[in-house]
């Protein structure tokens, strides 16, 4: 438990008609609660998030863009420059809202990584995740994956987790062979779960996994 902790909302997509910087308001935080006498201040970001409709810079393309992005940095450790480390995020939305107020603008309808049914925003992802993964089995071992193996259990994200780490470990843990059209990052966490052991075959302790869903929360 953090003995002192911040919550801040921040919106990139709304600067686009406001303040140009914006986006820069987590580390202008940073700096500004040490200048206060809180450099350890725990801070999370509670709302964050892009728009996939009702404005012509809110489609799925921007949205998908913007968060991979995201979610790359955040877990990257890169943190900001007055401190390193992930950074805590939960991403608005987890569904989009029919009956929002649309007093700011059409899009205050639109935040959802999932449509009003349940379904994915970009489907299209789900099938080129699974064709990844299929990519990465082709050309590393993913026995464990099989009927009955110790691997068989995983969720689809799961899989993919583990397709791409053994095509990162079996091609020499090089950055560019864990990223697979932004689907992946390099952690140094060990991923493994539920008895399904994620291999590190040289002496870098990093994994590679799937990050679209894994490593955030929504709100």
């Amino acid at each position: 438990m953090h003995p002192l902790l911040s919550n801040v909302n921040i919106y990139p997509f709304l600067g686009l008609y406001g303040n140009d910087h914006f986006p820069f308001d987590f580390a202008f935080i940073m700096e500004a609660l040490e200048k206060a006498g809180y450099p350890d201040m725990h801070v999370i970001v509670g709302e964050v998030g892009w728009p996939i409709d009702g404005d012509k810079n809110a489609n799925v393309q921007n949205s998908k863009r913007f968060n991979m992005g995201l979610l790359k940095h955040a877990l990257s450790g890169n943190g900001t420059p007055k401190r390193k480390g992930i950074i805590d995020i939960y991403l608005f939305s987890l569904i989009d809202e029919d009956a929002k107020s649309i007093a700011p603008g059409n899009f205050e309808r639109h935040w959802g990584i999932f449509e009003f049914d349940g379904r994915p925003q970009n489907a299209t992802e789900f099938h080129y995740l699974a064709e990844s993964t299929d990519y990465a089995c082709s050309l590393s071992d993913c026995t464990a994956l099989g009927y009955g193996s110790s691997c068989n259990g995983l969720t689809l994200q799961g899989n993919a987790s583990y397709a791409f780490n053994m095509y990162y470990q079996v091609h020499n843990q090089m950055d560019w062979n864990c990223d697979f059209s932004g689907l992946a990052i390099i952690t140094y966490e060990n991923p493994s779960e539920k008895g399904c052991q994620f291999p590190v075959m040289i002496s870098h302790g990093s994994t590679c996994f799937w990050i679209s869903m894994k490593g955030f929360q929504t709100s």
